[in-house]
């Protein structure tokens, strides 16, 4: 599967992914008011099975743009390259997120009480997506299996959509003539090549030890050169493939409950 569903639709206790940090709000009006409507039946839920939740819904954030742009990718690429080695020459602050209101309560419970009040909060979640986003969910596990049908969707709907196959073998053929390894012309593997060919490269070189920016930069000098070849030749496949993968996954995220990105 391409992208696991923690990482796709920010899911967090619901799906065991991590902890119980409420997912970020960064669409819409219409999609926060949902999230908001959510939290509030979750919240009754488990007031009346003798727990008590406090709702809460992480503040909308500034989407990153993400439309396939060329001059916005082109002056991206020109200083962050595909974005591997830009991380130790360029440390982003942390993606500091409001403390979820109900972790202290969790924290703070005996191990028994804990595993109780997580199972019924993940039951009122189950019980509130039924209500509020109208899915026809029975569980956790039937929550995640339905996400994960949907993801291998989009997937199977980028690599065989005709346009984006056509210019996919264009894309491959001349990054192959500029030098580039190309082990697949399938528009996801291409999507993601120079982020995993390169992201690899940062990986190896950190096991070594601490990556200072003086280090880091020659490798970013030819990260970049390699990212712009990859946009040169991918130009017109970035211009149909960006707009129709966030249209996907934003369709995806707002239907399981989610706000856009």
């Amino acid at each position: 599967m391409r992208v696991l569903i923690c990482g796709l639709l920010g899911l967090v206790v619901l799906t065991g992914c991590g902890g119980n940090t409420p997912p970020a709000a960064t669409g819409g009006g219409a999609s926060v008011d949902k999230a908001r409507e959510r939290e509030n039946a979750i919240a009754t839920c488990m007031k009346q099975k003798g727990f008590s939740y406090t709702p809460s819904v992480s503040r909308p954030k500034k989407p990153d743009a993400g439309t396939g742009d060329y001059a916005a990718m082109k002056e991206a690429r020109g200083k962050y390259g595909f974005g591997a080695f830009s991380t130790f020459v360029y440390p982003r602050p942390a993606d500091t997120q409001e403390p979820d209101p109900n972790q202290a309560t969790i924290d703070n419970l005996p191990d028994n009480k804990r595993q109780a009040y997580i199972k019924t909060m993940n039951e009122c979640r189950v019980a509130a997506l039924r209500q509020v986003n109208g899915l026809k969910v029975t569980s956790v596990a039937d929550y995640q299996d339905q996400m994960s049908t949907e993801i291998e969707n989009i997937d199977k709907e980028l690599d065989g959509d005709p346009k984006l196959v056509e210019l996919a073998a264009s894309f491959a053929e001349c990054l192959t003539s500029r030098g580039e390894r190309v082990t697949s012309a399938r528009p996801l593997q291409l999507s993601s090549r120079g982020a995993a060919v390169w992201g690899e490269q940062a990986e190896r070189l950190a096991k070594k030890g601490a990556v200072t920016a003086e280090a880091a930069r020659p490798y970013l000098a030819k990260e970049i050169k390699s990212a712009l070849v990859d946009l040169e030749c991918g130009k017109d496949f970035y211009a149909a493939f960006v707009p129709l993968s966030t249209r996907l996954t934003n369709e995806a995220r707002v239907k399981y409950g989610f706000q856009e990105r």
